[in-house]
C-alpha cells in the first residue's frame, strides 16, 4: 500500500461576503488572509506541508453603484506576484502561540499593492 501525503488543505465557506469591503472593510480580503495564515501556522505546527487554501464564495455582494469601478478599474489591473509569509521556525505548538510568540515572529515579504479604489458606500 502507498500513502501519499499532499499536505494540509484549508477551506472556508463564509455565509456571505462583501466582495469590495465597502460596508465591511474586513470582508473578502481579510478572510483570505486569515485562512492563509491559519493554514501556514497549522502546517508548521503539525509538521505538514502547507497545501492549498480554498475560499468558497456562495453569496457574494457587489452593489450596482460599485459595478463600473469594479469592471473598468479593478478587473483591468494586472495582479502582482504573491507575497510570502515567513514564520519563526521555533514556533512548534499552539502553546508557543499562546505564551511567547509576538508579531516579530512573522514577516510578510515582497508585498505589493495597487492604489486604493474609492468605492461608494452602498446600503
Amino acid at each position: 500500500m502507498h500513502i501519499m501525503v499532499i499536505g494540509l488543505i484549508a477551506q472556508i465557506f463564509p455565509r456571505f461576503v462583501q466582495v469590495l469591503g465597502v460596508i465591511n472593510p474586513l470582508g473578502l480580503n481579510f478572510n483570505q488572509v486569515q485562512v492563509f495564515f491559519l493554514l501556514k501556522i497549522m502546517a508548521q505546527i503539525s509538521g505538514l506541508k502547507a497545501g492549498k487554501a480554498y475560499h468558497k464564495i456562495v453569496n457574494a455582494h457587489i452593489y450596482e453603484d460599485q459595478l463600473a469601478l469594479m469592471r473598468d478599474v479593478q478587473l483591468t489591473r494586472e495582479p502582482f506576484p504573491s507575497p510570502s509569509l515567513h514564520i519563526n521556525p521555533e514556533i512548534k505548538s499552539l502553546r508557543d502561540l499562546e505564551t511567547w510568540v509576538t508579531l516579530d515572529d512573522f514577516e510578510v515579504r515582497d508585498y505589493q499593492f495597487h492604489e486604493a479604489i474609492a468605492y461608494p458606500f452602498s446600503v
